[in-house]
């Protein structure tokens, strides 16, 4: 093997460690405790620990006590590797490794690579290479303010307990990580127009400035005015999905009314507690009532609806119709509640929802029949577990990949 086929292949091992996730290792480490390792599994981990043997792994996990398992690990990489005595130094080994990658012949390169395949994931002719699910994580919050001449806040950069100046209001991240709007004295001659954006993969909790609390579900935008205390009809504009408790304010006696306005509807109310699911490019729009009341104003059919809590308008842009009908909290308020519950949900509809949750791209390699599922787990968890579900209740397979750029797809098999 010439020196830039060597580079090579140490180049594919170290992005490989890079790319391996403390939780696997935790896995690994607990059957290796309990001698339930497999072949493939004890594999993995020698190769690992080898190369390797990453300190800050140990430093955070303080259970698994390097002094203690190091001769027994040792003693399986020696077996593994041919070396013969349990008495050998860790350099050994490496000095070993590293003997083996310069004599190998060309072979050998190719058979690194598919090991790598095993271990990490391939690597693809588009420069995808194949990553657990389980280093895929859920969404946390994050999002973005983004102003009308183009100024962009990064929320995340935003430390709990501190205030930033945005337009008109002092933006305050609370030390729950609620991002709370308050209005500041301004000279400006008119409202500034502020669009919160949730990337996938991103969720957020906000106070707008008239005290509404809105939280927003990933891959979802909200726009609205600073001063939309002080109007007539405070109005947003909402793309995605969010949870709404707007906040009662009287103006000469009388309620002022809010206005969510989505491609498909209008929702108004005065008061009250309700969930908006209306994305992008997505067939049906739901609007659920938890508390109070709203009319939902379809302007193109000129239709309305009134509902009452506990039921939800569903309106179907391809048939032009609504349905009213009651709702399950646990279902429709999955995401508030920290799950996803499937309920008699489509392929498409489920993927969908994951899609957002851990900012994974979609992409189906062949046409499947219509499958159904049901079931709950938490999106706390990663990936991994979600498509466990779905495995259960389907013969679809999946995996993952990921772009020299860092983008993930979902791949259905």
């Amino acid at each position: 093997m010439n020196r830039t086929s060597a580079s090579f292949v140490r180049l594919i091992y170290k992005q490989a460690n890079q790319m391996y996730n403390y939780q696997r290792l935790k896995e690994l480490f607990e059957k290796f405790l309990s001698g339930n390792l497999n072949a493939l599994e004890q594999h993995e981990l020698d190769h690992w620990y080898a190369q390797s043997e990453d300190k800050t792994f140990f430093e955070e996990n303080p259970q698994y006590r390097q002094a203690d398992i190091r001769d027994k690990l040792l003693g399986s990489i020696h077996e593994e590797l041919g070396i013969g005595t349990a008495h050998r130094s860790l350099l050994t080994i490496r000095r070993r490794i590293v003997h083996y990658w310069i004599a190998a012949s060309l072979l050998v390169f190719f058979l690194t690579g598919l090991a790598v395949y095993h271990w990490y994931g391939k690597i693809g002719a588009e420069g995808q290479h194949q990553i657990a699910a389980e280093t895929v994580m859920p969404a946390r919050d994050q999002a973005l303010i983004r102003l009308a001449d183009g100024q962009i806040v990064d929320l995340d950069q935003l430390k709990p307990g501190t205030m930033l100046r945005v337009g008109n209001c002092n933006v305050i991240k609370n030390r729950d990580g609620q991002v709370e709007y308050v209005a500041a004295n301004s000279n400006l001659s008119q409202a500034v127009i502020n669009q919160i954006e949730t990337p996938k993969g991103g969720t957020i909790n906000l106070k707008l400035p008239d005290g509404t609390e809105v939280t927003l579900n990933a891959g979802s935008t909200l726009r609205f005015s600073q001063d939309l205390a002080s109007q007539e009809i405070r109005r947003v504009e909402l793309i995605g999905e969010g949870l709404f408790h707007v906040s009662k304010l009287m103006e000469n006696g009388h309620k002022k009314r809010f206005i969510v306005h989505t491609v498909e509807q209008d929702v108004e109310v005065l008061g009250t507690i309700f969930n908006i699911q209306a994305y992008a490019g997505e067939m049906l729009t739901k609007t659920a009532l938890v508390e109070g009341s709203v009319v939902v104003k379809y302007q193109r059919e000129n239709r309305s609806v009134k509902l009452k809590p506990g039921y939800q308008a569903i309106w179907d842009s391809n048939k032009k119709d609504v349905d009213v009908e009651p709702f399950d909290n646990t279902i429709q308020l999955d995401w508030i509640h920290g799950d996803f519950v499937f309920e008699n949900e489509s392929l498409k509809t489920v993927l969908d929802k994951v899609s957002r949750w851990y900012n994974v791209d979609i992409k189906y390699e062949k046409s499947y029949p219509d499958v159904t599922f049901y079931g709950s787990v938490s999106r706390k968890n990663s990936l991994a577990d979600v498509l466990e579900l779905l495995k259960k209740t389907s013969n679809i397979t999946f995996r993952v990949t990921m772009s020299s750029q860092g983008e993930k797809t979902l791949i259905v098999e």
